[in-house]
């Protein structure tokens, strides 16, 4: 493999992303989870500081055992492969799963998660990292979210990434009527909502659906829903940040239906 790291320092850049079908994990954290995942590594890039450190052995094995290439840069090199501060001194490039609606189980998936122009990586980090520990099967984004291979929402999603499918769809819209054909009961969340999130019975198959940070749902969204509920308040805080709001109805759902 003769590519020079200049070619994947372009992966930064979201197009060049997709059009590689390619992007950039750092830190020994994510590069772990990428490799337990057994998603495709397409090449390693290490500092020499890095080969020195304890956690270089697991790393040199495993890439041997699995015939990973791995370079070495020096610094000034690696860190236009890095978006961090302070680099830890590995990134890997991996290869973009191939998932679509298509591929997903929806006869088995018990709870699936939708949302709506979610612009801000560390909402969407969060929100796929917490979806992650409440058993969601699958994570279906409409086209105006942030890229979830963004390198900040990597990082916020601490490895979750990895564990379950997280796809873009085209039309946000046609996936609700698909999951409607397949029985889902499709719950959007909604500040006007009448029905409270406390008050509500879920029952599974069960869609949550999530809108924007600035604005919730759109109006066509939200008609395609078969339930609104809103989150009750106690104090006076105009709304809640919406991966925390994920949070809690993820909490309420996943009680009641595993």
């Amino acid at each position: 493999m003769n590519v020079s790291w200049k070619h994947y320092a372009l992966l930064l850049k979201k197009k060049k992303r997709y059009e590689a079908q390619q992007f950039i994990v750092e830190g020994v954290r994510l590069c772990q989870e990428a490799l337990l995942s057994g998603w495709e590594v397409e090449i390693a890039f290490v500092t020499e500081a890095f080969q020195q450190s304890p956690q270089w052995l697991s790393f040199d094995d495993t890439f041997r055992h699995r015939k990973i290439v791995c370079r070495t840069l020096q610094p000034q090199q690696f860190k236009r492969l890095a978006e961090t501060d302070s680099p830890q001194g590995i990134v890997m490039v991996m290869r973009m799963p191939s998932v679509a609606a298509e591929k997903i189980n929806f006869r088995k998936a018990a709870f699936v998660l939708l949302l709506e122009d979610i612009r801000d990586p560390g909402n969407m980090g969060t929100i796929i990292r917490t979806a992650d520990w409440y058993g969601v099967n699958a994570i279906i984004l409409s086209s105006d979210c942030v890229d979830p291979y963004n390198s900040k929402v990597l990082r916020s999603t601490m490895g979750s990434i990895f564990h379950l499918p997280v796809y873009t769809a085209q039309n946000l819209a046609d996936e609700i009527r698909r999951l409607k054909e397949h029985r889902f009961w499709l719950v959007a969340s909604s500040l006007t909502a009448k029905k409270v999130l406390r008050e509500t019975y879920f029952k599974k198959p069960i869609a949550m659906i999530l809108g924007s940070e600035a604005h919730g749902l759109s109006p066509e969204i939200q008609n395609l829903a078969d339930l609104k509920i809103r989150i009750w308040k106690y104090g006076q805080a105009e709304s809640l940040n919406v991966a925390i709001a994920g949070g809690v109805m993820m909490h309420y759902i996943a009680e009641q239906i595993f």
